[in-house]
């Protein structure tokens, strides 16, 4: 599978080469994704991120995640191992034939019960979890990951906020943008960009980027 990464290509096989091997689900979920769609395959998070998620959710000791951006699925698989029995991923999308995949996938392993699919447009779905935690019948999430639509990325944020417990995490991906942050030159680098930009002042988190693929920031929510 073609990787978007910004560590030289050594550098980065060489940490996963030291890294926790995916689990036989997640690697047959790599394999079919690249069937599925060669040349958008990279948008699947690989080895290194997830377990970078994995290992983020078990020292937080989270029970809930709510995810932005399903795909094939790989990282609401990646963070359902990493949850307790009574866990749960909740993951918004709205591509039927992606999720279709995910789905599969997630039936065949033994997290299906810890992954609730939430298909449909994300401002709906976003608006039906936060109604749910205002009344009562949800309780605020420990992580949420954003991983969807690059110009999305500002409404998922202010979601996520709502929808995640002060003390929480936010983990958003690609902030990198192939390293078209640095100079942008098309709409894609400008909003990626201009995200970034407004997280760097934003008081109400905590961050750190990382280079870790194409780019990670990672938000403790105060």
């Amino acid at each position: 599978m073609s990787e978007v990464i910004i560590t030289p290509e050594p550098i980065h096989e060489y940490c996963k080469k030291h890294s926790t091997v995916p689990s036989s689900s997640l690697q047959n979920l790599i394999t079919v994704t690249l069937e599925y769609a060669p040349q958008v395959a990279h948008m699947q998070v690989g080895n290194l991120e997830g377990n970078f998620l994995s290992i983020i959710l078990k020292l937080m000791n989270a029970k809930t995640v709510v995810e932005f951006g399903t795909f094939t699925g790989y990282s609401a698989l990646a963070m359902a191992e990493a949850l307790p029995d009574d866990g749960k991923v909740t993951t918004l999308d709205r591509d039927p034939r992606a999720t279709a995949i995910a789905l599969e996938h997630w039936n065949n392993s033994n997290q299906k019960e810890k992954i609730e699919l939430l298909l449909g447009d994300a401002k709906n779905s976003a608006q039906t979890l936060e109604d749910e935690i205002n009344s009562g019948k949800r309780n605020l999430f420990d992580l949420a990951f954003i991983d969807a639509d690059k110009s999305g990325y500002e409404f998922y944020f202010e979601s996520s906020l709502k929808l995640v417990r002060k003390g929480g995490a936010i983990i958003v991906d690609n902030v990198l943008w192939y390293g078209g942050v640095l100079n942008p030159q098309d709409n894609s680098d400008r909003k990626i960009h201009a995200f970034n930009e407004k997280i760097a002042s934003d008081s109400r988190v905590q961050k750190v980027m990382l280079p870790i693929r194409d780019g990670i920031t990672l938000m403790i929510k105060l």
